[in-house]
């Protein structure tokens, strides 16, 4: 959409969503299936879509837009909207007429067979002011909004109606002609505000008694409405647990923007291993998956997927299961997953260049295994019985990916693991990065070698051994070597032994524990900072205060009766350590890490921020503690509820001030900061809020 009348296109014009052009956006309802209501706060104009589909096999759907003005001094008196549809086979065929009201459209696709679209005015009534469409052959889709304004020109708008100028940009309405070769169609309509639009779509293939739109529309998006509020209180109980309406109407959005954020993609990733000289090109791959973020990372991250699939399943595990699906069909033959898919050319946009190459070597934590235990844990005997056969698909797949973690991304030492990837060469990072452990530039040790071993990995695998065993039981499979690998790998005094410093666990490398950036001339007249070794290293534990510390126990490897594990809730609300009133900070304030920037450029990522994942699996394993017999139950009930309150309380507040879920909270004032919105794993908030773990 656009709303100026000028000679000149700006910034103005909305296409991909970006997070610094709106005042907000959010799906307010969203069930991930048959309905959705968008709102869009814009300068001056607010826009609310909603989609619904028919109960007649999901066929027939329809949209609606609505745009009214704010009010305010910057407020438009016309919107200019358009509607693209792409058509990506050779043999389909369009063919588009204006009628009074909009356009129509009837086409024909392999895939879809014959149907009709009508984009148009819900209000026969309203005068559109201009209404015009451009064939486009050959446009590359990620090139869109390039095309759009290219083809727009400013046109001379003789018609009644409520413009300031003479001028509205638009398409020529002369340039209409459609070609058989055209593979885009752009309807554009200039509408006075208020202004509301619909798009029916209808399968020419299947019998109906009624049409999709006007009032049948209104009826159908309210029963789904009411159907999805009484679902979202069945499932999360938010009003039985004493949450207002503000707080429910939060959790709705959240969640909303979570499964609606659900996208199908489509492409080829580019991967490189030890196996090939020069990266290539993998399979042509589907993948229908949640995203991080719509406006940042609006792609699939294989650690991330898994948090998303802990609330999505809590409502249908139908959904989940087939997303957890499509990226287990993502494996090659030795049991890879990429960790990172970016699929085709608008994924490929958004991507810095040095991220796009995916290495075969490089594992990413393995957190599928937490969606699915989840769900095994609370199926239903009949629910399990109706997913047999995909649930021992999803076995096979998980052995095979299992088996390649626990033969690639072994340590030195038995049951030592490390992860891949960091650079041990650089002297530009202060601490080289992990990324791929999800942690990035979580401080590990300072001089990466093949002799360091990391406690989060070690972890991730001894859930996933107990997971795997659990799934094996619930299908009548033979498990014992995984189970007799968990119970190595959960075995609390091997734990200990390796990675114990005396006060908490940490990794164990090559370490210094005293280093740090400084300006450094690099050339004639360039200076740079470079790390500087202020002590030698040593093969040591790696002493730092903060998230890595806590991974025995917030994947609940300790036992219930552990010392270690009271050591730990003891030390939680320390001052120095990570407590915060709004939630566990990622490195101690104390510590020498704690918000120092990697290099010249990179701020601090995961060193200080609030990350709600990791909140959430410590309030999770609280959770845990306080519900079993030992003798941390009652300070593991304390904390619980402190800390839940905290983070559910900040993120409320964060989002009634900006109107946005954030990547990460500030440790010291616990404001929302860097990507927005960010409802990947952030909207774990409502699973706490509801209390399912």
């Amino acid at each position: 959409w656009y709303q100026r009348r000028v000679r000149v296109l700006n910034h103005d014009f909305r296409h991909t969503s970006e997070q610094s052009d709106l005042k907000s956006f959010t799906w307010t309802h969203h069930d991930g299936n048959k309905f959705g209501i968008q709102m869009l706060q814009d300068k001056g104009y607010v826009l609310e879509t909603s989609f619904a589909k028919t109960n007649v096999m999901l066929q027939d759907w329809s949209a609606r837009v609505k745009v009214r003005a704010t009010g305010a001094a910057e407020s438009p008196q016309a919107i200019h909207l358009y509607w693209y549809l792409g058509i990506e086979h050779s043999q389909s065929k369009v063919r588009i007429s204006r009628i009074p009201t909009g356009f129509s459209v009837y086409g024909e696709t392999a895939e879809l067979g014959k149907f009709h679209m009508r984009y148009k005015t819900v209000n026969a009534n309203v005068k559109v002011m201009h209404n015009a469409y451009n064939c486009g052959e050959n446009v590359p889709l990620h090139l869109l909004t390039d095309y759009v304004k290219g083809k727009l020109k400013p046109i001379p708008y003789t018609g009644r109606g409520p413009v300031v100028t003479p001028i509205i940009v638009a398409f020529d309405p002369a340039a209409t002609a459609c070609s058989e070769s055209s593979n885009i169609v752009i309807m554009q309509l200039t509408l006075p505000l208020p202004a509301e639009v619909e798009i029916v779509y209808e399968n020419l293939n299947i019998e109906r008694t009624a049409t999709l739109e006007g009032a049948y529309f209104d009826e159908l998006i309210k029963t789904y409405m009411d159907n999805f509020n009484q679902k979202f209180e069945d499932k999360f109980q938010l009003k039985a647990k004493g949450y207002n309406n503000e707080y429910v109407t939060f959790a709705r959005s959240t969640f909303s923007n979570l499964i609606g954020g659900i996208g199908y993609f489509y492409g080829k990733s580019i991967v490189k291993s030890s196996e090939v000289e020069k990266p290539v090109y993998y399979w042509p791959s589907a993948l229908y998956s949640a995203v991080p973020s719509r406006a940042f990372f609006p792609r699939g991250f294989l650690w991330d997927e898994g948090f998303h699939q802990l609330l999505i399943s809590k409502w249908d595990n139908t959904i989940s299961l087939e997303v957890i699906g499509h990226w287990l069909n993502l494996m090659n033959a030795d049991g890879w997953i990429p960790r990172e898919q970016i699929l085709g050319n608008e994924a490929l946009m958004k991507v810095p260049k040095e991220f796009v190459v995916q290495n075969a070597d490089y594992a990413n934590p393995p957190t599928m295994f937490l969606a699915l235990d989840s769900m095994f844990n609370s199926m239903q005997p009949s629910e399990i019985l109706d997913h047999h056969s995909t649930l021992k698909k999803v076995f096979h797949r998980l052995t095979l990916w299992y088996n390649w973690y626990n033969t690639t991304q072994i340590g030195p030492l038995p049951t030592t693991y490390r992860w891949r990837g960091r650079n041990g060469t650089t002297d530009r990072e202060l601490n080289p990065k992990t990324l791929t452990s999800g942690l990035d530039d979580y401080p590990r040790a300072t001089h990466p070698n093949d002799e360091e071993y990391h406690v989060d990995l070690r972890c991730w695998m001894a859930f996933a051994s107990r997971s795997l065993t659990n799934l094996g039981d619930l299908l009548g499979i033979n498990v014992d070597k995984y189970r007799e690998t968990a119970e190595i790998l959960s075995d609390n005094d091997l734990l200990k032994k390796l990675h114990w410093t005396g006060d908490y666990f940490a990794d164990y490398g090559l370490h210094s524990e005293i280093v740090g950036l400084k300006d450094t001339r690099v050339g004639q007249n360039m200076v740079e900072k470079r790390r500087v070794v202020r002590k030698l290293p040593q093969p040591q534990f790696v002493k730092v205060q903060g998230y890595i510390n806590l991974f025995p126990f917030i994947l609940m490897i300790l036992e219930p009766t552990s010392p270690e594990l009271g050591h730990i809730l003891s030390n939680l609300k320390s001052d120095s350590y990570i407590w915060s009133p709004y939630g566990l900070c990622s490195v101690g304030r104390s510590d020498s890490y704690y918000l120092k920037y990697n290099t010249q450029h990179d701020a601090p990522y995961w060193r200080g921020p609030i990350w709600i994942n990791i909140n959430f699996l410590a309030i999770r394993a609280l959770d845990h503690y306080s519900k079993v017999e030992g003798p941390h139950r009652d300070l593991s009930k304390q904390l619980y509820t402190e800390l839940r309150r905290n983070v559910v309380q900040n993120m409320y507040r964060e989002f009634s001030k900006t109107g946005f879920i954030w990547e990460q909270y500030n440790c010291q004032t616990g404001k929302g900061q860097s990507v927005h919105p960010f409802t990947g794993w952030s909207s774990l908030v409502v699973l706490i809020m509801g209390e399912q773990y």
